[in-house]
């Protein structure tokens, strides 16, 4: 047992082959780049709305984009 939790995958290697082919399948990858002191400003903001960076970086956007559709 691992910290309590019994791995699905005995082999490490293959348990991260599986994770990296579901997240391909079921996601898209966006690489953002900021200005220098812009991600600690933006976790920031993100910790204080209780949401993890990717989370509140999509939440941002989503809310700038239905804005954008009711002008």
């Amino acid at each position: 047992m691992n910290g309590g939790f019994k791995m699905a995958f005995t082999d490490k290697k293959e348990a991260f082959k599986y994770v990296n082919e579901y997240q391909k399948e079921k996601y898209d990858r966006i690489t953002v780049m900021a200005a220098k002191g812009k991600k600690e400003e933006y976790q920031t903001a993100a910790k204080i709305k209780g949401m993890k960076l990717s989370a509140f970086v999509q939440y941002c956007v989503d809310k700038e984009i239905d804005r954008m559709k009711n002008d």
